[in-house]
Formats: structure tokens, sequence, C-alpha cells
């Protein structure tokens, strides 16, 4: 999950509109448990991603350097080179977990790079050329493997078992998500930014409610103008579901307290719907993708403003203004704030 908050973050600096790259579930092991899907294409034809970005351009001068030095670096321009990430496990061990990237890249820089790494090596398995090195997080360490498989696709993996098995799914060797029936499968609507399904959920997951679930399905996206919310969560009882459902009304009703002058924001919160039947609970929501970025932005302009007072200019992103700092700053507060 670590991985798909870096790639949700990412595709905030990007514009351009590109080829569509949705899930292909045949490329995901037909025993997966697991797998999220983002279409980074999808996001650039998204109205609300769009606005995003040119927002984000203006309020930080030095990202369009930052990504001119990514691509400099990797040859990878994140503006118009990514396409479509999928992670994908087994279980729910991070060291099992499985990253696919699609995009255009320069195979050949990453390839002079690649000796660089700490503790290098390359190995032989069946056509592909596989690199390990160690992955350093904090004090935490790990070896990574990696190989290229196509012009346009990467593979990652926390372990050399779980990217041999993957390779294998992707040559045609071992079965992929096929049937119609798998619990990870299904209709993919049009315009899906982010697609996360599991047909298994492990008491690792921290989130009180999926700890109730036996499965879930969570897509987000937007279609022709219209932003939408879709979830399944199968529960282990009626009751859990029905707390579930009970979870949601209050946050609504909790929304209507506090900014229940606001016309616009609780035409939007009244649009999610959310109904049981039996152990499986559904959420749906859609709104006009225009009066989302509105909200959007109203509410980024408060929280700024909150920030603003409570630490400072630089605490809001206000890049214009020198960064001020009392000399008895909490340093651990004031990072957090920005």
């Amino acid at each position: 999950m670590r991985i798909v908050g870096i790639a949700l973050a990412v595709v905030l600096g990007l514009a351009a509109i590109g080829r569509a790259e949705p899930v292909d579930l045949k490329q995901v092991p037909a025993d997966a448990k697991w797998l999220v899907h983002v279409d980074v294409d999808a996001m650039r034809e998204s109205v609300v991603v769009q606005k995003a970005y040119q927002k984000c351009m203006e309020m930080h001068k030095e990202a369009a350097q930052r990504l001119d030095k990514i691509h400099n670096e990797l040859g990878l321009d994140l503006r118009k080179d990514l396409h479509g990430v999928t992670v994908y496990g087994k279980d729910l061990d991070k060291q099992h977990g499985v990253l696919i990237v699609h995009a255009d890249v320069d195979q050949k820089r990453l390839l002079e790079k690649a000796p660089k790494a700490p503790d290098h090596k390359v190995a032989q398995y069946g056509s592909h050329e596989i690199h390990s090195w160690t992955h350093k997080r904090g004090k935490e360490s790990h070896t990574a493997f990696g190989t290229l498989l196509q012009p346009n696709v990467l593979v990652f993996a926390g372990s050399e078992a779980a990217i041999h098995a993957a390779l294998d799914v992707l040559d045609g060797k071992s079965p992929g998500i096929t049937d119609e029936k798998s619990p990870l499968a299904g209709r993919l609507p049009p315009g899906a930014t982010l697609i996360v399904r599991a047909s298994a959920v492990g008491p690792q997951v921290k989130c009180r409610i999926f700890k109730d679930a036996d499965s879930l399905r969570i897509t987000l996206g937007e279609n022709k103008g219209e932003s939408f919310y879709r979830a399944r969560l199968t529960m282990k009882s009626p009751e859990a579901a029905e707390q579930v459902k009970a979870v949601v009304e209050g946050f609504k009703a909790m929304v209507g307290l506090t900014h229940g002058s606001d016309a616009a924001a609780m035409k939007l919160v009244n649009a999610v719907k959310v109904t049981t039947q039996d152990k499986t609970v559904r959420i749906a929501w859609s709104a006009p993708a225009e009066e989302v970025w509105t909200a959007i932005e109203k509410a980024a302009k408060e929280i700024r403003a909150k920030l603003a007072k409570k630490h400072g200019p630089a605490a809001a992103g206000d890049l214009h203004k020198a960064p001020t700092c009392p000399e008895k700053c909490d340093k651990a507060k004031h990072d957090k704030a920005k």
C-alpha cells in the first residue's frame, strides 16, 4: 500500500492526455488475493486531476524542475510516459507483493544506472535478466528485485520467488485471471482511475472497518465529466454490515453539523448512498467533476488559512513568502503541518 500511496502522489504531477491503460487482469495470477490498479492515463483525462495539476504548478514553482530532474535521471517523464501501475499479492506480506509498471522508459539509461544500486546483482530466469539490490527505507532494508519485461513494462517484487511467479504469469506459463467468476474479476467501469479488490482481508489490516470484512471492491474515477465512487464490502456478519452503514451515515451527519450552511458541500455529501443486504454493504456516490473540484479548492484554502495562522505562511504552502519560524518553534509539529 506504500507503493500505491507513492503512485497516487506522483499522478498529481501529470497533465498530458495519453492512451488509456486499464488494468489487464490476465497479468494478475489466478490465485491472487488482492490487487490495486492506478490508471494514470485515465487520471490525465480527469477534470479534477487536470485542475489539481495546474494548481500544483502554480503553487510550487520548483515542481516542473523536479519532474525534469526525474526525467533526466531515469529517462521517464512522469507527465506523459507513465500509463498505469498494478500492485497485487497472494497474501498481505509486503515482501510477497508484485508491482507492474506500464511506462515508456529509457531502458538503456536505467540499465546504465542499475549497477550503482547498493549490492546490485544480476541473475537469469529463463529469458529474463533479473536485477536485485538492497532497498533502504529509514532503518529498514530488504532486497528488491526488478526486470525490464518489455520496452514499456517493468516488473518489481520483494522476493525472488514472487518475481519468478509474476514472470510465469506474464509469459503465459501460469494462469492469470480469466474466469469471470473469479472474486477479483468483474466489470471495469469507464473512467476508473483507482481500482481496489480483495477476496480475503486479514487481521493485519489496520482499518477497523476492513478488519470485519471478508472481501471488498472499491472503484474511484471520472467519466464524461462525472466523478464517481463505488464500494462493495462483504462483512463477516449482518451486524458488521449495519455498523459500516452507521459509520457512513454518522460521517454525513457530522459534516452536516459543521458545514450545514454550505449548500454546495451538503449536496456532495448527501449524494452518498449506502445500502445493506444481509452481509453486503454497498456505497455509491457521484457528482459533477466541476463541483467536486470547487469543493476541493475551497477546502484546501480553508486548510491553508488555518496552517498559515498557526505555523506561518511556509506551512500553508505559500512559497512566495520567505519561511518564518519562531525561535521556540516545535519542530516536530511544524514539520507535520508542512
